[in-house]
């Protein structure tokens, strides 16, 4: 067994880009090495497809992971640093203003794949483009609020579209620079800039495949299309040291390496990303040396941690949570609410809205079963979304545990006695290939039978974009999902937990606007204290509304042939492909 023990000590903020060098550090391998599989490759087995590859619409791990190879943003982050920014597409930058001038040059002598030249037009029209779109469910409200104001997180208002020219007034060319003019100070927009959603297209290739002409007659078309909608969303065209070669749906995507790239070429020729969801079909293509890393589940660790051939950096901390999610109001083409009806062969449409029925499931879940057997000790309860290493986060929030007394009791309150004397029949959907997941799943199904053979709760795998699909509109009574942190401010969990317009919550169908003001206030505040205590009251907010059930915050550990050299970790980022320019495979 070869195990690499690597903690961050004092870690309490994250980045959502690793970087061992400044953008464009890496250097190429040296020949072959006989006794090492696929040596130009670096192959990856993993569980779930990428969902798009259009860097404004991609907000999703499994996505982010591939674009990260292929696009680049202004700037990256220092070797395994949380604060460090380095150049990547600009060179220098300036803040001003007291926080409301960002301002970036942008690097010269840099090619886009199809040979185009980068200029700052391209800068300027990428993050515009991306507020054009504004896909509902994308990421793009992160600069809506910093830019726009907060309270603002999307180009659709009550009057109608954001006027284009107040977009195009919020990211301006300036000779080789590039100007963001912010509305208010907000400390995390560096980060924002550094992620996915921050990365450069062509704006000639984007106009040239039907996207954005720049227009506000384009805009109108354009703004907040369907999943998939995007008119490059299984294309590319970035700055990376890595180029799309193909996506085969649902089996394989694959890259290979930019020759002309403006930085050290990759040592790899290529890489390779299976989509394997059968675990054991993965365990066997990483101990034959098929693959250089796969996705390992909880349960496997410690079987995984003791070949020889496989190092384990092990004990890594992680800014990811995971959560069962109520559908507060399930759309009415759902297949998974059986009648319909509360009548112990189905559940109603607004099944989840009586706080009963949430409390009730919340106390029938064993966290300390789960995170044993489930996560094989991988893991931790949290009390809410803010997870352990970001500021203001507390131990002594309040928090449910096993009881199922208190579960019986809530639920015989429920519906007004109807639940508990008709029963009820409904699907809990996880991810394919996440066995802690159907653990999870298992542990409610089975407590909540024991409270009451009546209540039937079915198990249902999903592939990741079909599952994705359907959470996008609310199709999923109950699902189990998890975030990790696209800046480091507990702003960043609350916010897509339990804001209206969250990622979860919108998702959800939950509101509240007296969480939303506290939302809003907290990020606002620059005093420290002011900021405590409304985490403190978001915190008891969602103990009371119970929106959603946290299972755990992960702890992580991350599996590679022994021959792969170069890793450094950085915790905001689950995803093995991201790492991919600065490996190399070698003794």
């Amino acid at each position: 067994m070869k195990t690499a023990n690597k903690i961050i000590p004092g870690l309490l903020i994250c980045i959502l880009f690793v970087s061992l060098c400044a953008c464009g550090g890496a250097g190429q391998g040296n020949g072959e090495v006989t006794n090492i599989k696929n040596y130009d490759y670096f192959i990856i087995a993993t569980t779930s497809d990428i969902v798009t590859l259009d860097p404004a619409f991609a907000y999703d791990t499994a996505s982010a992971g591939q674009l990260e190879n292929i696009y680049e943003t202004l700037i990256t982050y220092a070797a395994d640093s949380t604060s460090e920014f380095l150049p990547c597409l600009a060179t220098e930058w300036q803040i001003s203003d007291g926080g409301l001038t960002y301002r970036f040059k942008i690097r010269k002598d840099v090619y886009f794949h199809n040979g185009n030249p980068l200029t700052p037009e391209d800068v300027e029209y990428s993050f515009e483009r991306g507020m054009v779109h504004d896909y509902s469910l994308g990421p793009q409200w992160m600069f809506f609020e910093p830019l726009f104001g907060l309270g603002i997180y999307s180009s659709r208002t009550n009057d109608g579209l954001i006027p284009l020219d107040e977009i195009k007034n919020k990211v301006e060319v300036d000779g080789d620079w590039v100007q963001f003019n912010l509305a208010n100070s907000y400390e995390p927009f560096m980060q924002i800039l550094a992620s996915s959603w921050g990365s450069i297209v062509d704006k000639d290739w984007c106009v040239a495949n039907g996207d954005w002409t720049g227009t506000q007659e384009s805009y109108f078309a354009l703004n907040n299309p369907p999943p998939g909608g995007s008119p490059v969303n299984s294309i590319t065209n970035g700055t990376g040291p890595f180029m799309l070669d193909y996506w085969q749906v649902a089996t394989e995507i694959a890259l290979v390496r930019n020759d002309n790239y403006w930085g050290e070429p990759a040592h790899f020729r290529g890489v390779v990303t299976k989509i394997v969801e059968e675990w054991s079909l993965r365990k066997l293509m990483f101990e034959l040396g098929d693959v250089d890393c796969a996705v390992v589940p909880f349960v496997s660790y410690e079987e995984m941690s003791s070949i020889d051939e496989i190092t384990a950096y092990d004990n890594l901390p992680t800014l990811l949570n995971q959560a069962f999610f109520f559908q507060f109001d399930i759309d009415p083409s759902s297949t998974l609410v059986g009648s319909g009806r509360l009548d112990g062969d189905g559940i109603p449409h607004d099944f989840f809205s009586d706080s009963n029925v949430r409390k009730g499931f919340a106390y029938a879940f064993d966290w300390d079963t789960y995170i044993t057997e489930g996560m094989s000790g991988y893991g931790q309860e949290i009390a809410s979304p803010i997870v352990e290493g970001v500021p203001y986060f507390q131990q002594d929030w309040p928090k449910y545990d096993l009881d199922l007394e208190k579960a019986e009791n809530y639920l015989r309150q429920a519906w007004g006695g109807d639940l508990w004397e008709k029963g009820f029949e409904l699907t809990l959907v996880y991810s394919a290939g996440d066995i802690s997941g159907e653990i999870a799943c298992e542990i409610l199904q089975n407590n909540l039978f024991t409270i009451n053979p009546l209540f039937k709760v079915n198990i249902q795998l999903m592939g990741w974009p079909n599952m994705l699909d359907n959470m996008v509109y609310g199709r999923l009574p109950m699902y189990l999902n998890g975030w990790t942190a696209d800046y480091p401010d507990p702003h960043n969990f609350v916010f897509p937990y339990m804001h209206s317009s969250g990622t979860f919550a919108q998702w959800q169908r939950y509101s509240n606007q007296v969480v939303d003001d506290l939302i809003e206030e907290a990020v606002a505040s620059v005093d420290k204290s002011e900021r405590q205590l409304l985490y403190n009251q978001l915190v008891q907010l969602y103990y009371e509304e119970i929106p959603s059930i946290i299972l755990s915050q992960n702890i992580a550990v991350y599996f590679f042939r022994d021959w792969i050299q170069g890793f450094v970790f950085n915790p905001i980022r689950p995803s093995y492909e991201t790492y991919s320019y600065y490996l190399s495979k070698g003794y």
